[in-house]
């Protein structure tokens, strides 16, 4: 079966839960990807507080880091103690996710990483084990519906991160360009910046205020 909801998360591929599972059966904690005090990051010049680096790991490596883990054990839901996506799946995927070279969407990956990481170009250890603790309470439980929640909430994160600075792009170049071409050639207004003149006799101001 494919992720609940996942539609909401416009992801290019279908994830389905077999792969998903495959990622969190390999994550017991906050640590199980990474050294967090010996990434790149941590480890750069002039850091002014060495006791307390910055720990960033971007997407790019959780993807490689994952893919690379070791599978611990299929994870169990936490209300009903059942293996998450039923017995059935189970007995039918877990030799599968269980290889070393498990295949594992890029989708899957992508949506566990907007729910660890909440959406973030980079995750830190103290937001990874605030997003995993409604979700990923003990080592071996997992509640794919709250999982699903996160997921959806981190990709809105990016959505808005992404669509502010398109924004933030068209306001800059109404301002500095097109603003100011519409009102010397054309008397048009669109009230982006007051760089160039318009006509005071024929110049059309579309939003007069």
């Amino acid at each position: 079966p494919k992720l609940p909801n996942s539609g909401l998360l416009f992801a290019n591929e279908e994830i389905p839960v077999s792969d998903v599972v495959a990622i969190m059966g390999r994550i017991q904690n906050k640590d199980s990807l990474c050294d967090w005090q010996n990434l790149p990051s941590a480890k750069r010049e002039g850091i002014l507080d060495p006791n307390n680096p910055p720990m960033w790991l971007p997407r790019g490596a959780f993807k490689v880091n994952v893919r690379k883990a070791k599978w611990n054990s299929w994870p169990t839901d936490p209300n009903t103690g059942e293996p998450v996506g039923g017995p059935e799946l189970k007995a039918a995927e877990e030799s599968r996710v269980s290889k070393r070279d498990a295949l594992i969407g890029d989708a899957a990956l992508d949506a566990v990483w907007d729910a660890w990481a909440r959406g973030a170009s980079f995750a830190t250890p103290d937001k990874v084990a605030a997003q995993m603790s409604s979700w990923h309470p003990t080592a071996s439980s997992f509640d794919l519906e709250k999982f699903v929640k996160a997921a959806i909430s981190g990709r809105s994160f990016t959505a808005f991160a992404a669509a502010t600075f398109i924004i933030i792009q068209v306001v800059a170049f109404g301002t500095l360009f097109f603003g100011p071409l519409l009102r010397v050639f054309f008397d048009i207004d669109i009230g982006f910046g007051a760089v160039g003149d318009c006509d005071p006799e024929k110049c059309i101001k579309l939003f007069p205020f």
